[in-house]
């Protein structure tokens, strides 16, 4: 057992198989910074936040000024909701060596009131240098785009903002599977066509169980509707953006089918058996199949391409499709910055991927009338009561009103970029909010009929 091959197992989300080798390593050299960091990265993962802190800790005292691990201390603190005490470690990181901008990027999440005047120079400067990497080129546009918007400069608000998203397509940190080509060229396109082959005997667990999946485009409400849902007297496990039926798909098709020469003439076949094993084994972590009545929640948005094979595995799955006006939703993730997902750097791209994803949902929809529940989010913030009976009406959960006090929970653990919205009560949500920056879709409108509509 190697260190190496815990990374391994870290990079394909196997956190038990690696938690266990890392706490073998720990045996034999317990004052190991490299072993308490990879501790402190699983334990995140598997939302044992404690366990995180603790390992953490340990490399503190090993190293106490090390960025690294105040970056991730900070994380911890603004996801668990302490605020000040995250603040707190940015400015310490900033104290200790002005030019990390992850440092001004955490305070800029935590409130975009503190990009003071005076850190305005600094991201500038940090900007110009030669030496930077792309993360630290894309983070300073990014940031110097929100300035500029605070001083209500639009022209430059977007020259920062298309530098930012230009310098995160270089990155080329995608989602795994190759997730631009794979959306594109695969799942758009054969989503109907790739089955099952049929010759295993389902394992039980998978009828017993009563899975949750949040689906639908970035900055539609899911992060809400999820809170909602963790929020009630059942308790429902949520692991946040899995990737696990993403994953497991990809893994099974040919790798011809990435060839830009594909054709496909009958259908693709995934193994069952495979398939099922490998989502097992990633539930696994967080979860008991033993369990009772076991609802648990994923919310990986993607998993809209998957319904078929979700429910080919989960048969008493069901799914919340959150949605808002589609303008707005291009603008939204636009005006977000989201490294990981190589469609939403370009406007064309952003506008390319949601023709898609209407396609699809909407075969889904019909095919599937009463597994599937669109939640608007406008609607959502306009009648919180009704539409969050609602949404635990068509789990079959308890709803109680202390639900939507949420708010007040000390163990809200949120992990995208609404983290600090939801830790305030649910305001209306202004229709039509991005309108100033409609000019930004203006020329596409011909090409995607839906925009006119909107």
């Amino acid at each position: 057992m190697d260190l190496n091959f815990g990374k391994r197992l870290i990079a394909q989300h196997d956190f038990k198989d690696a938690e266990t080798i890392f706490l073998q390593l720990l045996k034999k050299k317990e004052k190991s910074y490299e072993i308490n960091y990879f501790l402190g990265k699983i334990y995140f993962e598997l939302r044992k936040i404690e366990k995180s802190y603790f390992h953490y800790e340990e490399c503190l005292k090993l190293q106490p000024n090390s960025i690294i691990i105040l970056l991730n201390l900070a994380n911890l603190q603004q996801s668990s909701g302490n605020l000040e005490k995250a603040k707190e470690i940015y400015l310490k990181i900033l104290n200790l060596n002005k030019n990390i901008i992850r440092a001004y990027y955490g305070l800029y999440t935590l409130n975009t009131n503190y990009l003071e005047d005076n850190y305005y120079e600094n991201i500038i400067e940090i900007n110009k240098k030669l030496n930077i990497n792309i993360l630290e080129k894309c983070l300073s546009n990014f940031l110097l785009s929100k300035i500029e918007k605070r001083k209500k400069n639009y022209d430059l608000e977007i020259k920062y903002l298309e530098k930012a998203h230009q310098d995160c397509f270089k990155l080329g940190n995608v989602r795994n599977l190759q997730s631009q080509y794979y959306y594109k060229n695969i799942i758009s396109k054969y989503y109907n066509k790739i089955k099952f082959t049929n010759s295993y005997k389902k394992k039980n667990y998978f009828n017993k169980v009563s899975p949750i999946f949040i689906i639908g485009l970035p900055r539609s409400g899911s992060t809400l509707t999820e809170t909602i849902l963790t929020s009630g007297q059942t308790k429902v496990n949520s692991f946040g953006e899995s990737l696990f039926i993403n994953m497991a798909v990809a893994g099974q098709l040919p790798k011809q089918i990435f060839s830009k020469n594909f054709y496909m003439e009958n259908q693709l076949k995934i193994k069952s058996n495979e398939f099922e094993e490998f989502i097992y084994k990633k539930y696994k972590q967080y979860l008991s199949f033993n369990d009772k009545n076991l609802i648990f929640l994923d919310k990986s948005l993607e998993n809209f391409l998957n319904i078929d094979f979700i429910l080919e595995i989960f048969p008493n799955a069901k799914f919340l499709h959150c949605k808002r006006n589609l303008k707005d939703s291009v603008i939204a993730i636009y005006l977000s910055l989201l490294p990981e997902l190589s469609w939403t750097h370009k406007i064309e791209d952003i506008l390319s991927y949601i023709n898609n994803y209407i396609k699809i949902i909407n075969f889904f929809k019909k095919k599937y009338p009463k597994k599937i529940l669109d939640i608007s989010l406008e609607k959502f913030t306009k009648k919180k009561e009704k539409i969050s009976k609602k949404i635990f009406e068509f789990c079959n959960l308890k709803w109680d009103p202390k639900i939507l006090e949420f708010y007040n929970r000390k163990d809200l653990d949120i992990r995208t970029t609404s983290n600090i919205q939801l830790r305030k009560k649910i305001t209306q949500y202004d229709n039509y909010k991005y309108k100033k920056y409609y000019t930004l879709v203006e020329d596409f409108r011909e090409k995607f009929s839906w925009l006119k509509d909107e």
